[in-house]
C-alpha cells in the first residue's frame, strides 16, 4: 500500500533565504490534501480554487495533476518542459521545477513521511534541537534541503537521469490512506 510522501517545495523566486523551504506531506489518492492554487500559493486540505494538486499515486509516485477548469501549469526537468495537460496525471520527481501562475517551485522528494502534517516553513540555520525536531518531525531526508541554496540560474541536476516528463492516462486507483 503507498504511503504519504514527505516533499520539500522550494520557492525559487524568494527575495530571502527566510521561507524558502516548505515542508510538505502529499496523501495518497486524489483527496483535499497539498494543492497549489491558481497564484501557485500552497494549501492544505482547502477547497479553494485549484492551480494543480499533488498526491501519491497507487505505484508510490508523486503527482502533479491540473484539473480541468485550471489555468496552465508547466513542469521542467533537466532542460526539457511540459505544458500541464488537463485531467492528466504527471509523475514528478526530485528537483522538477513547477511554475503555476507565473511561481516557480522546485520540488524536493525526500520518501515516506512518518507523519501527516500541514505544510510548514523550514526553520533557517536553526540550532541543533531545532533540526533534531524537525528531522523527527518530517523524516530524516528532510533535513537535506536545509542549506541548498540553488539560484534560478544555477539549476540542480536531477536526481535521477531520466528527462523525459511522464504523463500517464490515468493514475493506478488506491483508496484514501488512513491516518
Amino acid at each position: 500500500m503507498p504511503n504519504p510522501l514527505a516533499i520539500c517545495l522550494e520557492d525559487l523566486d524568494a527575495t530571502s533565504t527566510s521561507g524558502r523551504y516548505l515542508r510538505c506531506v502529499a496523501l495518497v489518492g486524489r483527496q483535499p490534501g497539498l494543492r497549489l492554487g491558481p497564484q501557485g500559493s500552497v494549501a492544505w486540505r482547502s477547497d479553494e480554487p485549484v492551480g494543480c494538486e499533488l498526491w501519491v499515486s497507487g505505484d508510490d509516485r508523486l503527482i502533479l495533476y491540473r484539473p480541468e477548469a485550471a489555468a496552465g501549469v508547466r513542469v521542467s526537468r533537466a532542460g526539457r518542459s511540459l505544458d500541464v495537460p488537463a485531467g492528466k496525471p504527471v509523475v514528478l520527481l526530485g528537483d522538477d521545477v513547477v511554475e503555476v501562475g507565473g511561481r516557480r517551485i522546485r520540488v524536493h522528494v525526500h520518501g515516506p513521511a512518518p507523519v501527516v502534517a500541514a505544510p510548514s516553513p523550514l526553520p533557517e540555520r536553526a540550532g541543533a534541537a531545532t533540526r533534531m525536531a524537525a528531522v523527527v518531525a518530517m523524516g530524516a531526508a528532510v533535513a537535506g534541503c536545509e542549506g541548498k541554496q540553488p539560484t534560478p540560474q544555477q539549476p540542480t541536476a536531477p536526481t535521477t537521469t531520466t528527462t523525459t516528463i511522464e504523463v500517464r492516462a490515468e493514475p493506478p486507483a488506491v483508496a484514501p490512506h488512513p491516518e
